[in-house]
């Protein structure tokens, strides 16, 4: 298997006191504040469920203006690796965590009554204070220019992400996996495959001086965007003619990463959570939707909900379905496969009530009201 995911859940710790003019006081509030990470990192690693807020010493120089000041984010990605494992591991190791630090850097950039807006749970500006496209644009983009200088960079891997935050779903995708949506047992997208012979890939991929055939870009790759690969981005022939002009004539430009054959480039799409209708979220690579359409896999899950299954049984039942419609001629049920189904819990009292919930909706959408 080539293949890599993530599962993050943890806090950021919003940054609430005001400065102080007595330096003093500013490295007691420093101290503090290390402590205080220090003390959310351990309750993460034992994995507790409740969210960890700060506190302070009373103290005239330092005021706290909300004591409740962490929010809760969780990152899910699936990665799905070609030519080997060092790109998805590599990826999946590096590119959540930086996705959480550039977000809490920014959070913490904002003004002080920014912050108190966000902490706010009635708050609808999320999305205004907070620039998702351009810190995850810059988070793949950086986490591929870094790889670059990997010892063991002659792999790929593309790249489904979903953060959960605040009432946002944000989706990042470079590649050809994806991640669906069931809201009250329809398909809601949440990212749209990158495949060499859509017409925007194709143009990109022509305009770099690239091909596609049999579906491939170069007669070689599958999917159009993705980590790594590095032979379609800084070598192709485009830039090879031109790198050693560059040096000596600044008007001469290299191909900007957006623009390679296979660009990292993710696209990003930004859904409200309903927490009413919505069931759960599936993010998985296209060894499985090789063998399901996303309409009918939302179908196969709610169906074995019904029946009482838990998710690791439900995903096992998937995967043995998927390696059972295995055919060698059109190569079905051969590649890789990685799925992870996130139930959307966040207004029950645990896992269980949800299990309980999407028992009884189901049967009932089935049978009728039965009296639950």
């Amino acid at each position: 298997m080539e293949d890599a995911y993530c599962d993050l859940d943890e806090v950021i710790e919003v940054n609430l006191q005001e400065k102080s003019l007595n330096p003093a006081v500013e490295r007691h509030k420093t101290d503090q504040s290390l402590t205080s990470v220090s003390s959310a990192n351990t309750s993460l690693s034992m994995n507790t469920s409740n969210t960890t807020a700060t506190t302070a010493t009373s103290n005239s120089d330092i005021e706290l203006l909300n004591p409740s000041n962490s929010l809760r984010i969780n990152i899910y990605g699936v990665f799905d690796g070609h030519g080997g494992t060092s790109t998805s591991k590599y990826v999946s190791d590096v590119l959540p965590l930086l996705i959480k630090r550039r977000i809490s850097e920014e959070i913490n950039k904002l003004p002080l009554d920014k912050k108190q807006k966000l902490l706010d749970p009635e708050n609808r500006e999320t999305l205004q204070l907070i620039d998702f496209q351009k810190i995850l644009k810059d988070c793949f983009m950086k986490v591929d220019c870094k790889f670059y200088y990997d010892p063991n960079n002659n792999s790929g891997s593309t790249a489904v992400v979903v953060i959960i935050f605040k009432n946002y779903i944000i989706t990042a995708n470079s590649g050809d996996s994806r991640g669906i949506l069931s809201r009250n047992g329809n398909v809601k997208n949440l990212s749209f495959d990158h495949k060499p012979k859509n017409l925007g890939e194709l143009m990109r991929i022509h305009n770099d001086g690239g091909y596609v055939s049999q579906n491939r870009v170069n007669s070689i790759l599958a999917l159009s965007r993705a980590f790594g690969d590095f032979n379609f981005k800084l070598h192709n022939n485009n830039n090879h003619g031109r790198f050693h002009l560059s040096r000596n004539n600044k008007r001469i430009g290299l191909t900007p990463p957006e623009e390679f054959q296979v660009t990292v480039e993710p696209d990003i799409i930004i859904q409200k959570l309903d927490p009413k209708n919505d069931e759960f979220l599936v993010i998985a690579c296209d060894g499985i939707w090789d063998c399901y359409k996303s309409n009918d896999l939302i179908e196969v899950i709610r169906h074995q909900l019904s029946q009482g299954k838990k998710l690791t049984e439900i995903n096992e039942i998937v995967l043995d379905n998927c390696i059972g419609m295995a055919n060698t001629i059109t190569g079905i049920g051969f590649d890789n496969m990685t799925i992870i189904v996130v139930a959307l819990h966040r207004d029950l009292r645990n896992l269980d009530t949800w299990y309980l919930k999407m028992k009884n909706k189901i049967l009932d959408e089935k049978f009728g009201r039965l009296g639950h």
